[in-house]
């Protein structure tokens, strides 16, 4: 079972995992909203870079959880 401290990592991690969500939900509203191409364009290229970092999260965790001997669920399944 998994100490105080590799908890409180699966939590930081399960919410950056969430900000990282609505960090690309953000920019794409951004990105439906912007009126000039190359406004349009930073805005998809953030919401991108959101979607890239939230992956690389969701495999730390599930990686974490997995070293920790956890159960690890599908990941759409979790955090």
């Amino acid at each position: 079972m998994a100490g105080e401290i590799e908890q409180e990592i699966l939590h930081i991690l399960e919410e950056a995992i969430k900000r990282e969500l609505a960090a690309y939900k953000l920019y794409s509203r951004g990105e439906e909203l912007a009126d000039k191409p190359e406004l349009k364009q930073i805005f998809a290229m953030l919401a991108k870079e959101e979607l890239g970092h939230e992956t690389l999260l969701k495999q730390v965790y599930y990686d974490y959880k997995k070293r920790l001997g956890l159960k690890v669920l599908h990941h759409d399944d979790e955090a």
